[in-house]
């Protein structure tokens, strides 16, 4: 049956989340899904497990069909080359589709994170690969509009206007290295790359079979798949918007996350009731250590004395397996937990930084769950679903 969904929540979810929402929710018994995780800049490592699953060739094009692939999130940060990875997931989602397949990538805390300006783990010679040949001049205007953002809050409490030394002014370029502002850009809402992300979903359903970056966990229960997608999406647009304007109001800097919208806000005698929805942005899904990309449970819960839990969050979201990344797995090979209901496919594919990491991806085919590694081994995980093997 066909949803259609109000249009108000259309507007807000983007279009590309909305046809995801109500296009993955069904699989055939027979098709063949292909799951990779946290793939951190590693562009090469990316290539060389789709290579691997038959799903690319040598000149990195589409050649899986039929196939559904599945990316759990995790393209940002730590690696450098995290450009040249969304430029190829964007280019295959749309070959993909011409074959009848399909490239579903999902929102991982990562994303998350360089979405809402919390840039901690950005590896800074990324900045590097968006400069051009305006990137000092949009600098020294940065500078000047921060200058003015300085003023006029200097206006507003009532006191001088500082004086902008030197120092000032170096401490900000440091800050704001070359790159930063076009990156910042680039995955802003109106950037190439921020407009894409903010159309992709948290969380995919794919038969009996959830895609999540974190997991599933007790804050969650109740809640359909559509729900969370579209809690974060909202809660996005609501950054977005409020950013906006507080910009334009010279309430905050140019380059403020969402950490420097909180801080103003709660910093006021009387908050603007036009920004209330930041006295509990802490706690949005999109950030919030148990929400859909951060929940660590699938990995750590003892499998004994939290089976029962695992198991009521699973039914409750009609999923007989859950596929997530965001923990890094011993020895990188991809871990099934839970009598074989969640599988953990982050297996540190960056391992300049994950040490004895590997690329891995995890393919569903004819209610088998294998996983196969770039070194040509693979290993038979579940060789039923467990509705056939009752």
């Amino acid at each position: 049956m066909r949803h259609i969904w109000p249009k108000p929540l259309q507007r807000a979810l983007g279009i590309g989340l909305f046809v995801a929402l109500t296009a993955v929710t069904a699989a055939g018994a027979e098709e063949r899904i292909v799951a990779v995780g946290d793939i951190h800049g590693n562009y090469d490592g990316f290539v060389s497990i789709l290579q691997a699953a038959g799903l690319i060739d040598e000149a990195t094009h589409w050649i899986g069909g039929r196939t559904t692939f599945v990316q759990t999130g995790d393209v940002f940060d730590r690696g450098v080359e995290v450009r040249k990875v969304l430029d190829l997931l964007m280019r295959l989602e749309g070959e993909a589709a011409a074959a009848g397949g399909r490239v579903i990538p999902l929102l991982g805390n990562h994303e998350g994170m360089n979405l809402i300006g919390f840039y901690r783990d950005v590896n800074p010679d990324v900045y590097a690969t968006f400069v051009d040949d305006h990137s000092n001049k949009r600098r020294k205007a940065g500078f000047k509009d921060y200058r003015k953002y300085l003023n006029a809050k200097a206006k507003q409490l009532g006191v001088p206007a500082p004086t902008i030394t030197s120092e000032i002014k170096d401490t900000w370029m440091e800050i704001i290295p070359p790159g930063w502002l076009e990156h910042t850009e680039a995955i802003g809402p109106e950037g190439v790359y921020g407009k894409w992300l903010r159309q992709r979903p948290v969380a995919v359903m794919i038969g009996d079979v959830l895609f999540i970056h974190g997991g599933i966990g007790p804050d969650l229960a109740g809640m359909t798949v559509a729900d969370i997608n579209a809690k974060v999406a909202e809660e996005l647009a609501t950054y977005d918007r409020l950013r906006k304007v507080m910009i334009e109001r010279r309430l905050v800097p140019g380059t403020a996350g969402l950490m420097s919208l909180i801080t103003y806000y709660r910093e006021q005698d009387e908050p603007d009731p036009e920004f209330a929805a930041l006295e509990d942005a802490e706690d949005w899904l999109i950030q919030s250590s148990g929400g859909p990309l951060w929940f660590r449970g699938a990995a750590r819960w003892d499998e004994e004395t939290e089976s029962a839990r695992m198991a009521e969050l699973l039914d409750g979201i009609g999923a007989k397996h859950v596929v997530g990344g965001h923990t890094v797995q011993g020895e990188g090979r991809i871990e099934t937990r839970f009598e074989g209901r969640v599988f953990l496919i982050d297996t540190g594919m960056l391992s300049s930084v994950y040490e004895g990491g590997q690329p891995s991806a995890l393919v569903i085919e004819n209610g088998s769950f294998t996983a196969i590694y770039t070194d040509g081994s693979s290993e038979v995980l579940l060789e039923k679903v467990l509705s056939e093997a009752a």
